[in-house]
């Protein structure tokens, strides 16, 4: 009767599935479905195990386009190639089709660091809620200028006289000066969100030193460039397709001089801070801090940091900080305040 029990637990147990004596000798407990999706969702989606000594995954970097999309591409092959060599890790360079887009592409984790106008890199501060870091800025970025530049054949009418040489900031009395040949011409700015083709100047044509009606001040509608940044600009002037505009004083500076000839430099704004190259905080603070040390130990006398200077039309790089770009802040919130950047 004992052993009749025993057997009859026995078969019981391996129909319920309860007893260990009728799994095979191989045979162990399956995990549950939670763990096994927990263990799936740690790991991300798609994401395979890397192997030990493997590089991590690309930084991807952009800029703001303010140039031909072509020249963009080849100018930033060159950094490219020397931060993937500096930092020991691959770094592709992302295009981008607007300012907006490169502000948008820092936000939503398309690239990791930009090299930005001081205008966006303060709208990537917005964008990220302070998730940015800014790295590095070239010297002649901590005191820029915009160039006022007007056609040939109108100065050569009187309407505007050349700036003074050589080329250096002036006060805004002699911007006032320009009222009536500015309200005598059609004029071009280069992007909207463009720090040196359009918010610093319209913010010192705008004040109250000036008093010029930027929105209605000129003979016919205002351009803006949708395509080709400053270059653009400065196309459009000396070409006679609009009789003045203001542009980044280095794109004029680097121009050829029949094209300096055919659009000279009628005024030279005061100095303001502009371009900086800004990293989202998700690169971690070591793979920013060794981003700052690749720039900013670029040096002229080594060829191949001479071709990465020469690309941003740099002398040497030097470290940023936030609070340079304070004055920048500022503007953008008047401008924004008075409705002239909707």
């Amino acid at each position: 009767m004992r052993l009749y029990l025993v057997l009859v637990s026995l078969v019981l147990g391996c129909l319920l599935g309860t007893s260990s004596a009728c799994r095979g000798p191989q045979e162990a407990p399956e995990e549950s479905a939670t763990a096994a999706a927990g263990s799936a969702a740690s790991s991300g989606p798609h994401e395979e195990a890397r192997p030990a000594g493997e590089d991590p995954s690309p930084l991807r970097f952009s800029g703001i386009p303010d140039s031909d999309k072509a020249k963009l591409t080849q100018m930033y092959a060159v950094v490219a190639d020397y931060l993937t060599t500096a930092l020991g890790r691959s770094v592709t360079y992302v295009h981008v089709p607007d300012y907006t887009g490169a502000v948008t592409a820092l936000a939503a984790n398309k690239v990791d660091f930009v090299w930005l106008g001081g205008v966006t890199a303060v709208q990537a501060e917005a964008r990220t809620r302070g998730q940015v870091e800014y790295v590095a800025t070239r010297e002649a970025d901590l005191k820029f200028r915009s160039y006022l530049v007007a056609n040939a054949a109108v100065v050569a009418q009187g309407r505007f006289s050349p700036a003074p040489q050589p080329l250096a900031p002036m006060p805004l009395a002699d911007l006032a000066a320009l009222r009536s040949g500015l309200a005598q011409s059609s004029f071009s700015f280069g992007a909207k969100s463009s720090t040196s083709g359009h918010i610093m100047p319209r913010y010192f044509l705008s004040s109250p030193a000036v008093g010029f009606d930027v929105d209605g001040g000129f003979r016919g509608r205002v351009n803006y460039q949708l395509q080709g940044g400053h270059r653009a600009t400065l196309s459009a002037v000396a070409s006679g397709a609009v009789d003045a505009g203001v542009l980044n004083y280095k794109t004029w500076e680097g121009a050829d001089d029949e094209t300096k000839r055919q659009a000279p430099v009628v005024y030279v704004t005061p100095e303001y801070v502009d371009y900086v190259v800004v990293a989202h905080d998700r690169m971690g603070v070591a793979t920013i801090a060794a981003l700052r040390d690749a720039l900013v130990s670029l040096d002229e006398a080594q060829p191949q940091h001479a071709a990465v200077l020469a690309a941003f039309s740099a002398k040497r790089f030097v470290a940023a900080d936030a609070a340079q770009w304070s004055g920048i802040r500022k503007v953008v919130q008047e401008l924004t305040a008075a409705g002239a950047l909707n």
